[in-house]
């Protein structure tokens, strides 16, 4: 959805960041700023900064920055049109439906059919022709309020029943295709995609129903035992997570992810809420930013067969790499943790949970299992391959703890583990040294430059005096990277037209949201204009280090004109005996 930059400045105005932020974090006043502990990364020393001069905030422990619309997007993890819709609601300004995209309006649609069906499903088990979905449902010990809680359905094995269903409510063919719920055959006939199974509504952590799955409950070996809709406008199962919209109210910042639909139930039964399902693809990345909403410790309850250990030692490395903690749960003399309630019922399921074991001791654990301990030689190769894992660890307590543990499950002393993760670890540092030794130089002079792009820009924005001044010795296109530059543009702009700079306003001119945080943290800097010597030393020497990168720059681009390359040197050579005086 696309409005006015009127509208949107509209809504900007009427949402006081400090206000809008104070709703969700602790802030407390210091100076210009409000602090606090930053919502989306873990901390025990606020680091989280928010001006309300300049409507941004920033976080100098993980980098989060942005405007309000930022802030929304990243904590609500809504999309611009969903944070800007919400703080329109907010301040009760009614967003123009004028200015609705053909995109929306269709989204809406969807969203509105999915609802719909949603309903009929849920009613066809109320009827007397679901005999067949009611026996599974009590053989499964799914309780009424349970059916109710998760909009459980039914589809008739009738095959057109939702497509007639859905041209009776008046919505058109191609909208019906789009939706997934229907197919078209090769001769040109509709027919539904669920009929004659058991549903289940998968419902994002907004409440909207956004796609189904669906259980066959024939005995016929050659169809699938559940599928779910198929990518669409509204719906992607890589993500979206099953049960979120429940999940999403835990109080203690942990999720326990599982492997189906059932299994998110059958805990749910019992009591354990915080319970989450991927959606037949593999846990990935994408998963990451809903989980972190939530939560900062994720239990991986998977099947305890080969195929659940795969995906739990797959499922690792994404979350711990995105700094989630890791825990992992597996059942005994059951297949998955609904099958061990059937068997065994629910008192024994916390137990489980409740000692769960770290990720690291999860991995050393699979390891020895490929092995045979009982033979020396595959005992050391074990012993050096838990060692690697332990390495990876940064914390000094924690590898003191899992060398530990590593001791036991090997049964080799603990110094000897110890002596072998400190061999890998210098080995691994003499590597990375070597690899890393060439390219130091570089990464520098890139960190450098991008500190003195920041700084110079920072100056220009905030200071028409220097401006004037500075605009005689560097242009936009100097700044290279393609964000710096765009900015440098609308900052000469404005100020060769005298008009005011307001940061929100600027940042909004970048769609990409990353490129917006990258905005975002150059106006959250903050100078002291009044001490002209440590200014001056300031400019001369970040403007030195921005043109030096863009003559380099250009050098390389033109390494086959002579003459030109000469010129530019010589250019070069003047600028490095320039002094700049403010």
């Amino acid at each position: 959805m696309r409005y006015s930059d009127n509208v949107i400045e509209d809504i900007r105005f009427g949402n006081d960041i400090v206000e809008v932020i104070n709703s969700y974090v602790s802030l407390k006043q210091r100076g210009n700023s409000y602090i606090g502990l930053c919502p989306f990364h873990k901390e025990n020393t606020p680091s989280f900064s928010v001006s309300p001069n300049k409507q941004l905030y920033h976080c100098f422990g993980c980098g989060a920055s942005g405007t309000v619309f930022n802030f929304i997007m990243d904590i609500e993890n809504y999309d611009f049109p969903d944070a800007l819709k919400y703080l329109a609601d907010r301040i009760n300004y009614t967003l123009p439906t004028q200015n609705e995209s053909f995109e929306n309006e269709k989204k809406n649609i969807l969203f509105n059919i999915n609802k719909i069906v949603a309903r009929r499903f849920h009613e066809n088990l109320f009827k007397s022709e679901t005999k067949i979905v009611n026996n599974y449902l009590k053989n499964r010990k799914i309780k009424l309020s349970t059916i109710k809680k998760f909009g459980l359905g039914y589809s008739f094995p009738k095959r057109d029943d939702i497509y007639t269903f859905l041209k009776n409510n008046n919505f058109d063919d191609n909208i019906i295709l789009e939706t997934g719920l229907v197919l078209k055959d090769k001769n040109n006939n509709f027919f539904d995609r669920f009929y004659g199974r058991l549903i289940f509504p998968i419902i994002d952590d907004k409440g909207r129903v956004v796609g189904f799955g669906g259980r066959s409950l024939s005995n016929n070996k050659n169809v699938p035992k559940y599928i779910n809709s198929p990518d669409t406008l509204i719906f992607n199962k890589s993500y979206n997570l099953y049960s979120i919209n429940i999940a999403k109210n835990t109080k203690n910042k942990e999720l326990i992810l599982v492997e189906g639909y059932i299994d998110v139930i059958s805990l749910y039964q019992i009591g354990i809420t915080n319970v989450v399902a991927s959606l037949g693809t593999a846990f990935n990345e994408n998963h990451i930013k809903l989980i972190r909403k939530y939560a900062e410790k994720v239990i991986l309850f998977f099947d305890s067969d080969d195929a659940g250990t795969k995906a739990i030692l797959k499922s690792i490395p994404i979350l711990t790499q995105n700094g989630i903690y890791v825990k992992v749960a597996q059942v005994e003399n059951a297949k998955d943790p609904d099958e061990y309630i059937s068997k065994f019922g629910p008192r024994n399921i916390l137990h489980f949970l409740n000692n769960a074991k770290s990720y690291i001791i999860f991995e050393m654990i699979q390891k020895v299992k490929s092995y045979n301990l009982n033979d020396p030689i595959q005992k050391a190769e074990v012993t050096k391959e838990i060692a690697k894992i332990i390495s990876t660890l940064s914390s000094p307590v924690e590898r003191e703890i899992f060398i530990l543990e590593a001791s036991k499950i090997v049964n080799i002393p603990k110094n000897v583990i110890n002596d072998e993760v400190n061999l890998y670890t210098k080995s691994t540092n003499s590597i990375a040294t070597k690899v890393n030794y060439n390219n130091k130089k570089i990464k520098n002079n890139n960190i450098k430059l991008e500190e003195a792009s920041r700084n110079i820009l920072y100056i220009l924005s905030n200071n028409i005096k220097l401006y004037n001044i500075l605009k005689n010795y560097i242009t936009p296109k100097n700044f290279i990277n393609p964000s710096y530059v765009k900015l440098a543009n609308l900052i000469f702009e404005f100020n060769e037209n005298n008009k005011n700079i307001y940061p929100p306003d600027f940042i909004l001119k970048f769609e990409n949201e990353e490129e917006q945080k990258l905005i975002s943290e150059i106006f959250m800097l903050e100078f002291d204009f009044s001490n002209n010597h440590k200014l001056e030393k300031i400019i001369n020497d970040n403007i030195k280090i921005i043109k030096k990168a863009y003559f380099d720059k250009i050098i390389l681009e033109n390494s086959n004109d002579e003459n030109f390359i000469k010129n530019i040197i010589e250019e070069k050579k003047t600028f490095e005996k320039l002094y700049i005086n403010i």
